[in-house]
């Protein structure tokens, strides 16, 4: 760490807060790929009038982005999350200029083996990450660049089909097994959400934080099922139109057949 990125760390760690990039697209913090570096990377701002700037910059460029601030006691917690989105770099703004500081100066590290290992997935980072560039690019009030919107779209689809899946269900005769390949379809009530015109998706969750993000106070109640995407289809409830993953988040949807595609193509 050089002694410019020491000074600029403790300058952030001291501030009484700061504020931050939000996509209203994903519902999760605005984030963007350096073209040099290839650096995953989000803001953060000293100063509300800085970030207002820097978030109409955006608007212009017809990017949906608003201010979120981070109050100091919420700012250790926010910065660790970066690791569950896969971003490695914070864009530090304050009255000396930009700085770029990597995440690990900022906070440390989880036990990735240990997260790995656990019964649930505790984080899915690639998945969230392709997640939120694909949703970010899709829903652009803009014409697409189809090129482009292929590209993330492929790179989402790779991480989906790698990825473990939480499904929320409440047991009814056989409370302790949620083991998916051991699970009895009847002693089992698996919820569900209604679409404005009134169709059937059911959500599914890239991680616990995802999970309970949604879920509420319903979480403490029900049973988790770690889920590959091919088991995902024997858990297709009748009249369902398919899944949405991360519905509190991107509120990404797939559909029945665009499932189908992706096992045929991919799986």
């Amino acid at each position: 760490m050089s002694i410019d990125n020491k000074f600029a760390v403790k300058k952030l760690q001291k501030l009484d807060g700061f504020y931050t990039v939000f996509s209203p697209l994903t519902r999760m913090p605005y984030v963007a790929c350096d073209e040099e570096t290839f650096d995953d990377q989000i803001y953060v701002f000293s100063s509300e009038a800085s970030c207002k700037e820097f978030v109409k910059t955006l608007n212009e460029q017809q990017i949906p982005a608003a201010l979120l601030k981070i109050p100091q006691p919420q700012a250790a917690g926010f910065l660790t999350s970066l690791y569950s989105l896969d971003v490695n770099m914070v864009i530090f703004h304050d009255d000396a200029g930009d700085c770029g500081l990597a995440v690990d100066e900022l906070v440390k590290k989880p036990d990735m083996e240990t997260i790995r290992s656990a019964k649930i997935p505790i984080m899915n980072p690639q998945l969230t990450l392709t997640m939120i560039y694909f949703v970010q690019e899709l829903r652009r009030p803009i014409k697409q660049n189809m090129a482009r919107l292929h590209e993330l779209e492929e790179e989402m689809v790779a991480n989906l089909v790698k990825a473990h899946f939480i499904l929320g269900i409440e047991t009814v005769n056989d409370e302790e097994n949620t083991d998916p390949e051991k699970v009895n379809l009847k002693n089992i009530r698996i919820p569900f959400m209604k679409s404005k015109d009134g169709d059937i998706f059911q959500p599914i969750y890239s991680d616990f934080s995802e999970f309970r993000k949604y879920a509420g106070p319903k979480a403490k109640s029900m049973r988790m099922s770690n889920l590959t995407l091919k088991q995902l289809p024997q858990f297709l409830i009748k009249d369902s139109k398919g899944f949405v993953v991360n519905p509190a988040g991107v509120n990404l949807v797939l559909t029945v057949d665009q499932l189908k595609r992706i096992l045929k193509d991919y799986a």
